[in-house]
């Protein structure tokens, strides 16, 4: 046995010659892993700093209005607006309707399941194909869902906040890329 593909043989009106190579596989960059490339100093310090600003922000109007506006999904998704603003995850529509989506169901699986890492592990799944159906996939509200379970906060006031803190954190992304902080933002707003 050889490790040789059989050759077919020629029929009428066909030439003899080699069979076509296979596809090459997709490789790393040479020396790389694949990952993407390093943004470069500037860019990676300004995206880094639009979100510690954004962050600061939330905690700032948390404070001045006393309720809780810097969650840790929302610390994600200004991650992701201020270091990849052209992603998808990062527009507008997967950052409110991702997280609101999210949020409540977070909160109607607590109201039927009560409060536990098996309510909130099924909300967190289940999160994931309700932001497929409304084509607003923002991964950091998975964490959000996984969230309304687990804290089981008053609803109409959880919602408000995620509402307010998503809103903020588009608006901060805009008010960034326009005074060019970071990348052009958004590249689709709905």
């Amino acid at each position: 046995m050889t490790n040789q593909t059989p050759t077919q043989t020629p029929g009428p009106g066909t030439s003899p010659g080699p069979s076509p190579a296979p596809a090459a596989p997709a490789t790393a960059p040479k020396g790389g892993s694949g990952a993407p490339p390093f943004p470069g100093t500037k860019p990676a310090l300004l995206g880094t700093l639009a979100t510690v600003v954004s962050l600061v922000v939330l905690v700032a109007l948390g404070e001045a209005t006393g309720h809780l506006l810097m969650i840790a999904p929302l610390a994600a998704t200004a991650m992701i607006i201020c270091s990849t603003p052209a992603l998808p995850p990062a527009q507008p529509r997967g950052v409110v309707l991702g997280q609101l989506g999210s949020g409540a169901l977070g909160l109607v699986a607590v109201a039927l399941f009560g409060r536990s890492l098996w309510a909130a592990a099924v909300a967190a799944g289940l999160s994931v194909g309700l932001m497929l159906l409304l084509r607003a996939v923002h991964a950091p509200a998975a964490a959000t869902a996984v969230l309304a379970v687990l804290q089981d906060p008053r609803p109409v006031s959880f919602l408000v906040l995620l509402a307010v803190g998503s809103v903020l954190l588009v608006l901060l992304g805009l008010i960034a890329s326009k005074a060019g902080v970071i990348a052009k933002y958004p590249t689709y707003w709905w």
